[in-house]
C-alpha cells in the first residue's frame, strides 16, 4: 500500500458521510438522478430494511491514518479518453434525492460533496450525465471506453493532482445499485464514477443500468504548470452552443 508522505487521516471527511448516512436512513429509499434523454433516469439505491444497525456505519481508517487532509475537487481528467470536466459541488435534496449536474451543462460533471475528497480515507463519487436530449453524448459518454490500469486524475482545490487507476467498470439494475460497495468504507482513498446505461426505454424516459468506474489510488503530486494549463472539455465539444 502507498502511504503519501506527511499526511495524516482526516477526520473532518467522516462526519459529512456519517449525516448522509443518517439522511440515507430516514429517507429508507432514495432515488439518485442521473442525465439520460429527458426525462432523467434514476439509479434506486437499496431499501435500509435490510440492513441492521449493526452492519450499517461509517468508523474512522481502520489502519489509523496516512492520507490527505479535505480539499475539494475542480476538475476531473481521464486522457486515455479525452475527458477533461469541471466539477460542480452536489448534495442532496430534502426529498432525499441525489442532487446532479445541470442538464444545460452536459460538459460538467458533478462531486458529491458528503464524501471524501480526492485522498481522503474513503470513497470520491462523481456523478455525470451520459446524454442529454440537447447535446447527445455528455460528459461521461466516454465512461464505457476506460479500461483496467487507464489514470483518471482529480485536481483539488489546494493545488494538489490525486491520481486513481481503474481496476473495473460494472452494469448494475436500476433496482440493485449495491450501495455499500459503491459508497461505503474503503481502507484507503477510492474514486467511483457514476452514469448510466443499458437499454433506454423511451416508453419510461429511464435507462435499465447504471455504470460503476471503480479506480484505485496510485498517488498524488503538486500541479504543474501544465496541468493548470490543461483545456477543459467546453459546452461546444457536446454539440452544445453559447
Amino acid at each position: 500500500m502507498v502511504r503519501p508522505a506527511g499526511a495524516h487521516r482526516s477526520e473532518s471527511a467522516l462526519r459529512p458521510l456519517a449525516a448522509v448516512g443518517l439522511a440515507m436512513l430516514m429517507a429508507g429509499g432514495l432515488g439518485l438522478m442521473l442525465g439520460g434523454l429527458t426525462p432523467v433516469p434514476t439509479i434506486r439505491l437499496p431499501g435500509w430494511s435490510a440492513h441492521s444497525a449493526g452492519d450499517v456505519g461509517f468508523t474512522v481508517d481502520p489502519d489509523g491514518g496516512g492520507w490527505l487532509d479535505r480539499s475539494e475537487p475542480t476538475r476531473v481528467d481521464a486522457e486515455a479518453v479525452g475527458m477533461h470536466a469541471p466539477l460542480v459541488d452536489l448534495g442532496m435534496s430534502r426529498g432525499g434525492e441525489f442532487e446532479v449536474p445541470p442538464l444545460g451543462r452536459p460538459h460538467v460533471a458533478g462531486w458529491f460533496e458528503h464524501g471524501a475528497t480526492p485522498g481522503e480515507f474513503g470513497p470520491t463519487v462523481l456523478l455525470g450525465h451520459l446524454d442529454t436530449e440537447a447535446s447527445g453524448p455528455a460528459v461521461f459518454y466516454a465512461l464505457r471506453f476506460l479500461a483496467e490500469g487507464d489514470r483518471v486524475e482529480l485536481a483539488r482545490e489546494d493545488g494538489i493532482v490525486v491520481s486513481y487507476e481503474v481496476t473495473r467498470t460494472e452494469a448494475y439494475s436500476k433496482n440493485a445499485l449495491p450501495y455499500e460497495e459503491v459508497f461505503g468504507i474503503e481502507p484507503e482513498p477510492a474514486l467511483r464514477l457514476i452514469t448510466c446505461g443499458g437499454r433506454f426505454d423511451r416508453e419510461s424516459g429511464d435507462y435499465a443500468e447504471n455504470v460503476v468506474v471503480y479506480a484505485t489510488y496510485a498517488g498524488h503530486r503538486d500541479a504543474t504548470a501544465e496541468d493548470r494549463s490543461r483545456p477543459l472539455n467546453d459546452r461546444d465539444d457536446f454539440g452544445l452552443h453559447r
